[in-house]
């Protein structure tokens, strides 16, 4: 193998794997975002394989080099700050650049934040989409917002905390009697999770929660109040334009509630 996909503790080195130890012990190389976190990791397991940085910054002029220096048979470890590499962090672009050279990886398996909160919610996992953290951008992050208030399945957020309050607030905008958890310093000392309706959930920010740490925000999917194959597709559709949706979100929404292709819908609300 010329690359393994380690994932590292959240926070609790007590659930390192000593498949992961041993994983990066023999590797020639570290790959991670953040020299000085992993480093404090490394030491803590005295490991002294040597760390080499990639980022979201560096990952595409790195890239050559590790490819390169793989093909002369050197082995790396790719980790992330905390976690499972390559869920909402670099690495995927890696993965297909080796696929297309046909170079060797696997992933030695570690915990996912947004697995434990979704089994520590208390809200149905048989069907969830993990939309990672929202975009930067007000415009895009409030269009994202809607899109996942009227998702049909159970959804999954990464949150900062200086934007959390904001976020849980426009949620709670679109619809306040959505059940949401909310999950903070997963693994370590303070952990908490808090299941509750988005309006309540509001009102506990900064004080019952508190607003330090990363957050993972497990939403319920949107009940359709209405049965729909009672009503017309266009209505269907107009229905979720009306609540603020953009046409192109809401034809989608209506495609996926009714099991048909998004052109039928798109035909019909049109027509």
């Amino acid at each position: 193998m010329n690359l393994y996909i380690t994932g590292t503790p959240l926070g609790n080195l007590n659930d390192m794997t000593y498949r992961a130890v041993e994983t990066l012990k023999s590797a020639d190389v570290i790959l991670c975002e953040d020299t000085r976190t992993t480093r404090k990791l490394t030491n803590h397991f005295e490991i002294t394989t040597p760390l080499r940085a990639y980022h979201d910054f560096n990952k595409f002029e790195t890239e050559d080099r590790i490819i390169e220096e793989m093909h002369e048979g050197k082995v790396f470890a790719l980790v992330t700050d905390a976690g499972m590499p390559v869920v909402s962090d670099p690495g995927y672009e890696l993965v297909r650049r080796m696929q297309k050279e046909s170079l060797g990886f696997t992933v030695v398996p570690g915990a996912s934040a947004f697995t434990l909160a979704l089994v520590l919610s208390g809200i149905s996992s048989f069907e969830f989409t993990f939309f990672g953290f929202l975009p930067k951008s007000q415009a895009k992050r409030k269009e994202k917002l809607k899109e996942i208030m009227f998702h049909s399945h159970t959804s999954v957020v990464y949150e900062s905390p200086h934007k959390l309050k904001e976020t849980i607030k426009q949620m709670s905008e679109v619809s306040p009697d959505r059940e949401m958890s909310i999950s903070r310093e997963l693994t370590k000392k303070f952990e908490q999770n808090v299941r509750g309706r988005a309006d309540e959930l509001l009102n506990m920010l900064g004080d019952e929660i508190p607003l330090k740490g990363e957050f993972v925000i497990v939403i319920e999917g949107y009940q359709e109040d209405e049965i729909v194959s009672d009503i017309p597709i266009n209505e269907h559709v107009g229905k979720f334009i009306e609540d603020g949706m953009k046409p192109k979100q809401a034809i989608k929404m209506v495609a996926e509630m009714r099991g048909l292709k998004k052109q039928e819908v798109y035909d019909a609300y049109h027509k």
